[in-house]
């Protein structure tokens, strides 16, 4: 099931430029049934009413993909944090705080977002006609917003750096071109979901060792305008009483 699902995907990414592999779709449909069917027990499917009807299968796919570039941005914000010990010294402390809201390190997931967007590319269809410079673009015309252009603007203090203040509640900040989970009626439906649980994630990281970022060398100045996930590599290091920041020390094995 999950070689369908890879199969699907790597089509879809060409959005649509790429016809739909429909027997592909239904394959993959009818392999996820199987266990929709016959639900674990204690699993949030196994809670539904007998008879529901939510097209389950497609929602499924839909979280799937929303948990993928959630756990890459799970790598990319203890990347950043690891090389920012102001920075990792807070979250630490949030972590040992009693109440289950991670704000700040919810800020920080934010922040790797919007340096290294998951999603760079936004499709969209223009609903009216746009005038731009001595040019009019028609209504109905395809359009690509590309986030990097927006969330590295070089007129931004920060650009560059990483900014967690800049946040606050929101998890996007359209006016200024900040959209890590796109924006307006077709905004990623788990725009709340995958931070509050990937900040959970970090936190429990976070509240049981310390995490050395051996690559790629990120400074605390200017961050590169990519970062590949598949090339950071953490240790895990048993915490120190009182440890407030991250250091080089023997433990883990790097993962």
């Amino acid at each position: 099931m999950t070689k369908t699902l890879n199969d699907l995907r790597s089509r879809a990414n060409w959005a649509f430029a790429a016809s739909i592999d429909r027997h592909k779709l239904r394959q993959f449909q009818q392999q996820l049934g199987q266990y929709l069917r016959q639900p674990e027990e204690g699993s949030l499917i196994g809670r539904l009413p007998k008879g529901s009807d939510f097209d389950l299968e497609s929602q499924v796919a839909q979280w799937l993909f929303a948990f993928d570039a959630g756990g890459i941005a799970v790598f990319r914000t203890l990347a950043l944090l690891a090389c920012h010990p102001s920075y990792w010294a807070k979250a630490v402390d949030e972590v040992k705080d009693p109440e289950l809201e991670r704000p700040f390190t919810r800020n920080c997931l934010l922040e790797a977002l919007r340096l290294w967007p998951t999603t760079p590319v936004i499709l969209r269809e223009l609903t009216e006609d746009i005038r731009s410079g001595d040019r009019t673009v028609a209504r109905g015309t395809g359009v690509i917003i590309f986030a990097p252009f927006f969330h590295r603007d070089p007129e931004l203090a920060y650009a560059n750096r990483m900014e967690p203040s800049i946040w606050g509640p929101n998890d996007t900040l359209p006016t200024v071109g900040f959209v890590p989970f796109s924006a307006g009626a077709a905004i990623c439906p788990a725009h709340n979901l995958v931070p509050a649980i990937a900040s959970f994630a970090i936190g429990a990281l976070l509240s049981q060792a310390d995490i050395t970022l051996l690559q790629p060398s990120l400074t605390v100045g200017d961050l590169p305008g990519t970062l590949n996930h598949f090339d950071i590599r953490l240790r895990l290091s048993r915490q120190r009483v009182g440890a407030g920041a991250p250091h080089a020390a023997a433990g883990f094995p790097p993962h």
